[in-house]
């Protein structure tokens, strides 16, 4: 009798395709094995919490936190400053970014803030716009009502340099805040007197605080107004008593301990809150503003307005 031929199937190797299966054990495929449903309930409930944590966090920062405005409120004294201003209420605001997730009907809702506050000295420490001077003209008529009895002072951020800065320094006037570029002005009470010194900004223009204090007695009072607070190191060395500045955001997203991950130049050194620089310790206050730029998001950092009190003295 002719043995038929056995048949077996091999790759393109040459080599056998079938596995050799053990005596007393049988072949099951790998898609039969039941599922682990403790697994699949583990899985399905970390996917619902990421997306739960993404959409939360997310919500947070852009809907939640740029909508809540904190104001913080502190005295500084400072010996130099006459007893006439003594208790004087400057209210310091920066960074609107008008044209990027802010407008008009924004900023008549800071006016109100503000004008709650009653403030002696109004300060904008720049960036009045993200882009375009275009931004700032609807806005005209509401900064115009904000009031403060010693005046309204302002410098230019970076930004308010882009696309036509002298669109911005024409549109100023009709605000009634006194745009400072390397000058000064002099605020007079009870026959005493402060200097309010405003400086171009160093990343688009050129500061020049000797011009700006040009004419100032070395005694007088100086407040000093610069958009980017790693200034402050210059202006230490120089008589000024105080500086105010913006242009961080705080960071704008800060994490846990890490903090601002990525400052901006011009305040990688200087990023929020209260310093004092240099061998006389003049004080600095960073603003974390009030608007965004780039991203329309704020993490752990809220916007800002600053009551400042000055007390004259030591």
């Amino acid at each position: 009798m002719e043995k038929t031929p056995q048949t077996r199937r091999e790759n393109q190797d040459g080599l056998n395709n079938e596995t050799a299966i053990p005596p007393g054990s049988s072949r099951r495929s790998a898609s039969n094995v039941p599922a682990n449903p403790s697994r699949r309930r583990f899985l399905k409930k970390a996917v619902l919490a990421t997306a739960g944590t993404v959409l939360l966090t997310g919500g947070y920062a852009s809907l939640w936190e740029p909508n809540h405005l904190e104001i913080t409120r502190f005295t500084l004294s400072l010996p130099r400053l006459p007893v006439a201003f003594d208790g004087i209420k400057v209210v310091h605001f920066s960074d609107v970014h008008l044209g990027f997730y802010m407008d008009e009907q924004d900023l008549r809702g800071l006016a109100d803030r503000i004008a709650g506050l009653e403030p002696d000295l109004l300060c904008f420490t720049g960036d009045i716009v993200d882009d375009f001077a275009i931004s700032m003209k609807a806005a005209v008529p509401v900064m115009a009502s904000m009031h403060a009895p010693l005046g309204k002072f302002a410098i230019l951020g970076n930004h308010d340099y882009r696309g036509l800065p002298a669109g911005v320094q024409e549109l100023y006037p009709k605000t009634g805040f006194t745009l400072l570029r390397n000058e000064h002005a002099i605020v007079e009470r009870a026959g005493q007197r402060v200097a309010i010194v405003g400086l171009e900004d160093p990343i688009m223009g050129k500061p020049n605080p000797r011009r700006a204090i040009h004419g100032l007695p070395e005694e007088m009072c100086k407040l000093l107004l610069m958009h980017e607070p790693d200034y402050a190191d210059v202006a230490a060395r120089m008589s000024f008593d105080l500086q105010l500045s913006g242009h961080t955001h705080g960071g704008q997203i800060r994490l846990p301990v890490i903090g601002a991950p990525m400052p901006p130049p011009g305040g990688r050194k200087y990023i929020q809150g209260l310093f004092h620089i240099g061998a006389n310790r003049m004080p600095l206050y960073v603003s974390r503003g009030i608007g965004m730029t780039h991203l329309p998001i704020r993490m752990l950092c809220r916007p800002e307005l600053s009551v400042i009190t000055l007390k004259s003295g030591q």
